[in-house]
This record gives structure tokens, C-alpha cells and sequence, in this order.
């Protein structure tokens, strides 16, 4: 009997105890609540700040890309008007793919061994299954960047010149 009156009694003083630091606690709380949220609010105008100046940068860029655009289109232009009016042809270039950002295509080590010198950019892009990133562009020469399956950095460039490959280099293919 004894043992049930220190156990109730022990249980009724741990409820009063949790009862009272409840309500200390909560006061405590929600001034600590108060300070968080006007923090937090300070941190999104922040970053709703740097937002803005990142859209105007962005457009700016978008802008000064648009303006070289259009210089490049004129002096395209340009070249091809002053060599057609000195009764020039323009070199033939041969096919030398699309020189632009690639499809993506992830080779093999095996793939980039099929590779022979002399092949066309079809018979290259048969193989490798896609064309790579153009690294470098000239008159009738395109180098392009493959990237490796291994995901290491692996990569291979290949280069071509007239629409035939003219040379082919590979780093950690597998």
C-alpha cells in the first residue's frame, strides 16, 4: 500500500512539474517564434533581391548575345557579298557536321576504336551513335568533343576536315 501512495504521489508531482513547464515554456516559445520568422523574412528579401539582379543580368547577356548575333550574321554576309563580287567560290568545305552543341552521346572505348582516318562524319556518326560538342570550327575543319561513358572526365576529340576524319585523340574511355 505504501508503494502505491509513492507512485501516485510521484506520478501526480511529475504531472504538475510537465503542466508547469508547459506553460513556461510556451511563453518562451513564441517569443522565440516571433524572432525566427522575422529572420526568415530577412533571408527571402534577400534571396528575392539577388532574384532580381540575376534576371537582370540575364537579360543583359540575353541582350549582348542578340547584338553579336547580328554582327556575325552581317560580316557572314559581308565575306560571302565581297567574295562573290571578286568572282570567288567559296572553298569547298565538305560536310563536317552541324558544329553545334551535340546530342548528348556518351562513347565507349570500343566505339572510338572503330574510328579509322579517312572515314565520312555519316560513318562516324553511325558508329558513335550522335554527334559531339564542336570545340573549333575553321573554313572546312570542325574538332569535335565526345564525352565518355565512365563519367570520369573521359572524352575524346576527333577532328575533321573536307567531311573526312583527320585525326582522333581519347583520354580514360572505357
Amino acid at each position: 500500500m505504501e508503494r502505491l501512495k509513492k507512485k501516485i504521489l510521484g506520478g501526480t508531482s511529475l504531472m504538475l512539474s510537465l503542466l508547469m513547464l508547459s506553460a513556461c515554456g510556451s511563453e518562451v516559445a513564441t517569443t522565440g517564434a516571433s524572432v525566427d520568422i522575422s529572420a526568415l523574412q530577412e533571408k527571402i528579401a534577400g534571396l528575392e533581391k539577388k532574384l532580381v539582379e540575376q534576371g537582370a543580368k540575364s537579360v543583359e547577356q540575353e541582350q549582348k548575345i542578340a547584338a553579336l548575333e547580328t554582327k556575325l550574321n552581317e560580316l557572314n554576309t559581308n565575306v560571302i557579298a565581297v567574295g562573290g563580287a571578286s568572282g570567288q567560290t567559296p572553298a569547298a568545305t565538305g560536310n563536317n557536321g552541324s558544329a553545334g552543341k551535340g546530342d548528348g552521346v556518351l562513347i565507349t572505348f570500343a566505339q572510338y576504336e572503330k574510328l579509322e582516318v579517312g572515314m565520312s562524319v555519316e560513318e562516324v556518326i553511325e558508329i558513335l551513335g550522335g554527334e559531339g560538342e564542336a570545340l573549333s570550327e575553321a573554313e572546312n575543319m570542325v574538332v569535335y568533343n565526345y564525352k565518355g561513358t565512365a563519367g570520369n572526365g573521359a572524352n575524346a576529340v576527333i577532328a575533321f576536315q573536307s567531311g573526312k576524319l583527320l585525326t582522333k585523340a581519347q583520354s580514360g574511355l572505357k
